[in-house]
Formats: C-alpha cells, sequence, structure tokens
C-alpha cells in the first residue's frame, strides 16, 4: 500500500473532519456552556478533545499498518532487520506527529468560528492550499527559477572540449609517428585527460542538478505534507539524500577501482604501464575475486542527522497550531 498518499492526504483530511465541530459545534448545541460551568480548565476540554480524536484515528491506522507489514513479512525476500524496525518505528512516529498537526489546525480553526459548517469550509480549503496545491505549485516555482543547462548543451560542451583536447594532442601524435611506444604514451595521456575533463564536467553538470533541487526542497518546506514526504524518503532510504548518498559511495567505489587498476598493472613486470591503452597494459588475467566490490548501504546516523531539520519544523509546526488552538479556545466567550 502506498502509505505515503494515505498519511499525506487521507489521514489528514479524516483528521480535520474528526476536529472540524470539535469547539464550534459543541457551542452551536450549548453543551460547551455545561462543560465548562463544572469549573473544568479549558486546557483539560481542549487535551481531551484533542488526546480522543488522536485515539481514534490511532488505532485503526495502527492496526492496519500491522497487518500491513504482517503481510510483508510473509514474504521470503523480505527481512526486516534491527535497523529496518528502527526505522519503522520512526515513521511511524513521524505520521502521527503529521496527524497532529492537523488535528490541532482542526481544533484552532473550531475555536476561532462559531458555526461548525463554516469552520468544515475554512478547513477545506487550507488542507486543499497546504496538502494538494502549495507542493507542486513551489516546486514549479523553484524548478523555474534557475534551470540547469539543457542535456544537448552538455553533451555539445562535451564534444567541443574533446575536439580542443584533439587539437591540443596532434603535434605530440605527429612527433610519435613510427614510434609505437611513444604513440601508446600519447594515447594514454591523451585518453587520461580527456576521462579527466569529462568528469569535471559531469560533476558541474550534477552539482547544477543537486543545487536546484536543494532550492525547491527549501521552499516546498512551508508545505506540512512535503516535509512529511521528506522525512519518510529519508527514513525509508528512498529519498534525494539516498541518492546523493550513493553517488558519494560510487566516487568512493571509482577511485578504489582505479587504484586497483594501476596497483595490478604495476605489479606485471613485463607491462608497459601505460593506463588508458590495451596494449600498454597488463594482459595477465585477474582473479573476480580480487576486483574490488561495491558496496552500497544505509547509514542511520546519516539520515538522521539529514532529517533532523525536516523533523524539528514539522514539530515547530504542530506546536505552533496547538498554542494557537488554546489561545483562541481561552478567548471563546460562552
Amino acid at each position: 500500500m502506498d502509505w505515503s498518499f494515505i498519511i499525506g492526504y487521507v489521514l489528514s483530511l479524516i483528521a480535520l473532519l474528526f476536529t472540524f465541530d470539535s469547539i464550534s459545534g459543541e457551542r452551536e448545541r450549548g453543551t460547551l456552556r455545561l462543560i465548562l460551568a463544572n469549573a473544568l480548565p479549558r486546557y483539560t476540554v481542549l487535551i481531551g478533545k484533542f488526546l480522543g480524536a488522536l485515539i481514534s484515528l490511532s488505532i485503526p491506522f495502527t492496526l492496519a499498518i500491522l497487518m500491513n507489514l504482517l503481510v510483508i513479512s510473509t514474504s521470503s525476500d523480505v527481512h526486516l532487520t534491527a535497523e529496518a524496525w528502527g526505522r519503522l518505528g520512526i515513521i511511524f512516529f513521524i505520521a502521527v506527529l503529521y496527524t497532529c498537526l492537523f488535528l490541532a489546525l482542526g481544533l484552532l480553526v473550531s475555536a476561532r468560528v462559531q458555526r461548525s459548517a463554516v469552520s468544515l469550509v475554512i478547513l477545506l480549503l487550507v488542507w486543499v492550499s497546504l496538502v494538494v496545491f502549495m507542493p507542486g505549485t513551489l516546486a514549479a516555482i523553484a524548478g523555474d527559477s534557475a534551470l540547469p543547462k539543457a542535456t544537448h548543451g552538455l553533451y555539445a560542451r562535451s564534444w567541443q572540449l574533446h575536439y580542443a583536447l584533439e587539437d591540443k594532442y596532434s603535434s605530440r601524435w605527429r612527433e610519435a609517428r613510427g614510434d609505437s611506444r611513444k604513440r601508446m604514451e600519447v594515447d594514454g595521456a591523451f585518453v587520461s585527460e580527456d576521462a579527466e575533463q569529462q568528469e569535471h564536467l559531469q560533476e558541474e553538470r550534477l552539482k547544477q542538478q543537486i543545487s536546484q533541487v536543494n532550492r525547491a526542497r527549501a521552499i516546498t518546506r512551508l508545505s506540512p505534507v512535503t516535509i512529511f514526504q521528506h522525512l519518510l524518503e529519508s527514513f525509508a532510504g528512498t529519498g534525494f539524500e539516498r541518492h546523493q548518498q550513493f553517488l558519494e559511495n560510487v566516487k568512493v567505489y571509482a577511485r578504489e577501482y582505479r587504484e586497483f587498476v594501476v596497483d595490478t598493472d604495476k605489479a606485471d613486470s613485463e607491462s608497459l604501464h601505460i593506463i588508458g591503452v590495451r596494449e600498454g597494459m597488463s594482459e595477465k588475467p585477474v582473479s573476480p575475486e580480487a576486483v574490488p566490490k561495491f558496496e552500497d548501504t544505509l547509514n542511520f546516523s546519516k539520515d538522521f542527522n539529514i532529517a533532523a531539520i525536516d523533523l524539528l519544523l514539522l514539530t515547530l509546526f504542530f506546536l505552533v497550531l496547538l498554542s494557537g488552538a488554546y489561545l483562541a479556545f481561552v478567548r471563546v466567550e460562552v
């Protein structure tokens, strides 16, 4: 099941439907006056309504999550380790915190208006703005603000650098004509320099894309559902930060693999040690076990540090809305 959609959209809407008339409905029916006539503190009433709605939502949500995990755990291809259960626990906590945010929002609006129908209309408009409209619109605005170079432009620049390097080495190739050893050395130097400048070009392109994505993510943090989705992706190991970790691991592996190639070639006394040219490198067979293996693992502490800002923002949203609901409820006249 797509729990990101269910929690981000469906559960948040249900949370508003549970609280839109919590206070305004009581005022319309006249029961709020009876409750407060018993010298019951207003914060107790507010917390009771908040916890009642939270428990009513949490019980079926928790059962659904457990049933889903039970079905998943029956698969022989899925092995939930202790770290995986820890990540699932944090994701569940984030989902509950996200739900609390909308419960607090519902209580705030319900305390500010006198009629439950008006409260429902306002909350639906706010929900559409925060959950549906803002994420896509803000991302589009951020994306158009600084578009990276087009792909065809990157290819053109790549070939331009390649041809410029060929012109640079043309004189050296002419000098090496008739000398196979020197020609191989020039070819090796050409291949190494061409690979280096192409790598720099790709890194420049990647930095532009990462900068654009980070800019878009910073702007879309105004929407709680976007913050929730970022947190969900971070701890599930499927988000943008996870992709950046993968790229870092690829760079580390590429460096290790190059060092392995150079060291293996140096160990062959019969090799010409001209890296980048087939004829200039060792032709001795290499055991597959000796080749470095690529490892790409999740790092829980790194994921948590990256997600800390989003987690604090979501908590701050909740505390501000809950505080606003309390202040609004204190001023309610019955």
